[in-house]
């Protein structure tokens, strides 16, 4: 297997390997476990020291790169048979890099006031690469796709 940079790297274990497979599902767990200790979910839907203007711009950010990942993937991988890469989609690429940035500063200012600094950067850790990174890496695309937009369709229903 080759690198990044072209090495040849014999360290690396295939994806689906069952020692990465439980990496992942250990990380999205121990993950799962500390925002439930942190009571992350009570608080974004109940607290007043949440910013919930700020929340719904992440909220919006995070909806659209759904719908952007979604067009891609499917739309144009898919139906119109294009490699996705950044050669191709270049302001695609460029917007949800955009959006994704809009989303982390909005999620941060809006937890500040009920986590403070160093709390509220370990929040988005815990879910930026705990949950949704590691379950990006675990199930193929299309179940990424289904899960999401029944998971913002909850948290949206949720979150008034």
């Amino acid at each position: 297997r080759r690198g990044p940079n072209g090495a040849v790297n014999h360290s690396a274990l295939p994806h689906n390997h069952p020692v990465n497979i439980l990496y992942r599902i250990g990380v999205i767990g121990g993950s799962l476990y500390a925002l439930h200790e942190l009571k992350v979910f009570h608080k974004v839907v109940m607290s007043p020291d949440v910013d919930h203007e700020w929340f719904k711009i992440g909220l919006a950010a995070t909806i659209a790169i759904s719908a952007i990942k979604a067009y891609m993937e499917l739309y144009e991988g898919k139906i119109r048979k294009q490699k996705i890469d950044y050669q191709n989609f270049k302001n695609s690429t460029h917007a949800v890099l955009f959006l994704f940035l809009l989303a982390a500063i909005s999620f941060h200012m809006s937890l500040w006031g009920a986590y403070g600094g160093g709390k509220t950067i370990l929040i988005n850790i815990l879910f930026g690469y705990g949950v949704l990174l590691q379950f990006m890496l675990l199930v193929p695309t299309w179940v990424q796709n289904i899960v999401t937009f029944i998971a913002l369709t909850f948290f949206l229903q949720q979150y008034q």
